[in-house]
């Protein structure tokens, strides 16, 4: 039955990108585009390696196996939640796929004011991250979530201000070559830092997008297909090992991953990308498992109360909660699910199981479909396009993490470019409007002041 289940998987995949692309909607810039791509690797691929190929890594950290029965279960929700999510997105982002204009978008000199502003003023902020994270930063540990104990999120995680202002930077210099040398700068760091490579796709992938539409383009160039190659294998390679680009600067032995003599292709495809990167279909089926069967209960939505704690800093509120504040789901139970992420799909399943699938995952669609109707509407509107792109970039990560991870990516995201509008608004001189009129020689002008006698000027 898992062979005839995987198979309709694929069909079920292949039906949805073909509808897809039947819409007329198809471009790099859809949200669904980005959930088509996720789901054909996390929930199509992963479990044809899992069965066919052995991938049991996860089995085995988890200490869990799923039944055949939880296995084909896994596979239907995982395509329930991509109908939900994709069908929405199509149906509230139905909008002409058209630059309203064929130039690329042009800035102004405040703009460009106001972007060497912004940069200045967030620079020291952003060194004083890099330099927090890396010495002096205490914490705990608390059911796999690491609680910042001296200091503050606020503070530690604005180095992630650097992505959207190195592509603001790309932008309004239109991709001049130079660029290159502060993107390598930034790749080097996130390698060599270990723990924040996921932010070295994101950033490449947001570097794509704007390059689409700074250039008026809907698909791909052929280059970023190329270059993704070399950030793919980076990925994979720290993966590995988070220190193996610091233990070559400091002349250490790196632990690579080596194949040993007679191993076949299989043991080396295990070797090189059993891991966790992509292994939301073997959490999800340990969700699946343990939701409402071992809990007795959903969470009914109660992890987004979070929302409203979370941007608390711990250092003004000693006794602040770990997650959310109302806990109704314990994952460690019946299996080590620490450091693992639920998806999209598990956290709607979480919720509520069949309906809390259907209605999370619609409501996401529709709301992403919305932004993307709003994109092509103002598709030269240069700030609010970089918004867009930007959102469409760290989805993916919310696609695999669910909950309210996106919530903090978007805060550190957003607000060099929010900063960067404030900036431009009062180096225009936008406090107050003012209007200019010439008048003919000899125009009289009566100035009337409440309270105050009627004059006459000439």
């Amino acid at each position: 039955m898992i062979d005839v289940a995987l198979m309709g998987q694929v069909l079920v995949w292949l039906l949805a990108i073909g509808i897809f692309m039947w819409s007329r909607q198809a471009s790099v810039f859809h949200p669904a585009m980005v959930y088509l791509a996720f789901h054909g690797l996390v929930f199509v691929l992963r479990p044809i390696l899992v069965y066919y190929f052995g991938f049991n890594s996860m089995w085995e950290y988890m200490g869990f196996k799923p039944s055949e029965e939880v296995f084909i279960r896994t596979l239907a929700v995982s395509s329930l939640a991509m109908i939900c999510l994709v069908g929405a997105c199509l149906m509230m982002g139905r909008v002409k796929t058209q630059f309203t204009q064929l130039e690329p978008p042009s800035f102004t000199l405040p703009q460009k004011r106001a972007l060497l502003a912004t940069t200045l003023l967030l620079i020291p902020l952003m060194a004083y991250s890099i330099y927090a994270t890396r010495n002096g930063l205490e914490g705990d540990r608390v059911n796999g979530i690491y609680i910042m104990t001296n200091s503050t999120g606020y503070i530690n995680e604005a180095q992630d201000f650097i992505m959207p202002l190195l592509v603001i930077w790309m932008l309004v210099t239109r991709f001049h070559w130079l660029n290159i040398f502060p993107a390598l700068l930034y790749v080097a760091y996130r390698s060599w830092f270990g723990w924040s490579r996921w932010t070295i796709l994101l950033f490449f992938l947001l570097v794509v997008m704007a390059y689409c539409w700074r250039n008026r383009r809907k698909w791909l160039p052929l280059w970023s297909i190329l270059a993704a190659i070399p950030i793919i294998l980076l990925f994979n390679v720290i993966g590995h090992n988070r220190d193996l680009v610091k233990s070559w600067i400091t002349g250490e032995d790196a632990q690579v991953t080596s194949f040993q003599a007679g191993m076949t292709l299989k043991d080396k495809l295990k070797v090189q990308f059993d891991g966790p990167d992509f292994a939301n279909f073997d959490f999800l089926s340990y969700i699946i498992w343990d939701v409402p069967f071992k809990t007795e209960t959903y969470s009914f939505g109660a992890q987004y109360v979070q929302l409203f704690t979370e941007p608390i800093p711990r250092i003004l509120w000693k006794g602040k909660p770990v997650g959310s504040p109302v806990r109704t789901i314990n994952f460690t139970r019946y299996a080590n699910f620490l450091g693992l992420t639920a998806s999209l799909a598990g956290d709607g399943w979480i919720s509520g199981g069949w309906v809390g699938v259907i209605l999370e995952l619609t409501l996401v669609g529709g709301l992403l479909g919305l932004a993307h109707r709003k994109f092509w509407m103002n598709s030269d509107n240069a700030t609010g396009c970089i918004l867009y792109l930007i959102l469409v970039a760290i989805i993916p990560q919310w696609y695999r993490d669910g909950g309210i991870s996106i919530a903090k990516f978007m805060l550190f995201n957003f607000t060099p470019v929010f900063i960067w509008m404030g900036m431009t608004w009062m180096m225009a001189g936008s406090f107050l409007p003012g209007y200019t009129v010439q008048l003919p020689a000899g125009t009289r002008i009566r100035v009337i002041q409440p309270g105050a006698r009627q004059e006459s000027i000439q």
